[in-house]
């Protein structure tokens, strides 16, 4: 069974590296929303997270809604939906690691 700390870890693991001027990882918990707040991804590394993260931990993508938490804009290509950074903003619904987590616990999106 997947842990909370499993989340953690894969997620410090790939994705909270070192910051290239501050040489410091962002704090990270369980709580901790990808899609909001003061770490937030641009929708094509969400993009690259959650494919990474459906394939490692065997979850079911079929009910998943990336917009929800990168809304699409104008232009360029997502594997789940288009976004872009730009100007026509959708304020974005967090997606946190406990999501993650009880998702893989589930094997499949449990929150769309």
């Amino acid at each position: 069974m997947v842990s909370n700390d499993d989340i953690i870890d894969w997620y410090n693991e790939r994705f909270n590296q070192p910051g290239f001027f501050s040489k410091k990882c962002w704090p990270v918990t369980i709580n901790t929303s990808l899609s909001t707040g003061d770490y937030v991804w641009a929708c094509e590394t969400g993009d690259d997270i959650m494919k990474e993260y459906f394939d490692k931990f065997k979850v079911d993508p079929a009910n998943f809604d990336f917009e929800k938490y990168w809304p699409a804009e104008a232009s360029g290509f997502s594997i789940f939906a288009f976004c872009s950074c730009g100007s026509d903003y959708e304020e974005p619904i967090p997606l946190t690691l406990q999501m993650l987590a009880d998702s893989a616990r589930a094997g499949k999106w449990l929150f769309d």
